[in-house]
């Protein structure tokens, strides 16, 4: 796993390299990837597969004061602007260049944050019953099941007791899953297709599951902690 972690660090690294040189990431992608139904797709619904989705908001429903834990933040906080929520942010993600950029552009435009960290989902930084509120959205299709084991472990550890979170992972039975998958293999980021159930197997160990969004490529969780 730690392999699988440093290529997908590597290409998060990419990015934020792409981006600073203005160079935009997707403009290479060949016409084979382009022309396929599901990159069109993934496109059009960007709004429904990020972190600030309405249907995770309202889930949710971050309030004042409220910790919120953005796992693999990438950059959200500049692209979907979630400090904006009243809740309180932090950020984690295993991209060191990814982590200082968001910390650039929270310091540019005088953005309060609880904090943004390089760290690993298996190994967080933070007390127990820490957040209240969490998401791990474009996450968990890089890695192994024992790994997601470790990290729902680690992020029950640090969630307060019936605290909610919304995750996610490829959806299989999405007739464009596969599409997705090779877009994903061309940027660097190999995904992992784990069955529901072997994946829901390992979740409700930690967090009961209040309901599954099957309606997009990526499967939703919206789960509480089972403290």
């Amino acid at each position: 796993m730690d392999e699988r972690l440093d290529k997908i660090r590597r290409a998060y690294d990419l990015v934020v390299e792409q981006h600073e040189k203005g160079v935009e990431p997707l403009v290479d992608v060949p016409d084979s990837i382009k022309s396929s139904p599901g990159y069109k797709y993934i496109l059009e619904n960007r709004n429904k597969l990020n972190s600030a989705a309405p249907d995770i908001i309202k889930y949710l429903s971050p309030g004042h004061g409220m910790r919120y834990l953005d796992g693999g933040c990438s950059a959200n906080l500049a692209n979907y602007r979630l400090d904006k929520w009243s809740s309180i942010y932090y950020g984690v993600d295993i991209s060191q260049r990814l982590i200082a950029a968001m910390e650039a552009f929270a310091e540019q435009h005088n953005i309060p944050v609880g904090g943004l960290y390089v760290a690993d989902l298996s190994e967080l930084l933070f007390d127990n019953d820490f957040f209240d509120i969490a998401s791990v959205i474009g996450v968990f299709e890089y890695c192994t099941l024992d790994y997601i084991d470790k990290a729902l472990k680690e992020l029950y550890r640090v969630m307060k007791p019936g605290a909610r979170m919304v995750l996610d992972i490829p959806n299989q039975k999405h007739p464009y899953v596969k599409d997705m998958m090779q877009l994903e293999e061309y940027l660097g980021r190999p995904n992992i297709l784990h069955p529901p159930l072997e994946f829901e197997k390992v979740l409700v160990q930690f967090f009961t599951i209040d309901s599954i969004d099957d309606s997009q490529i990526m499967l939703k969780y919206f789960v509480r902690t089972l403290k």
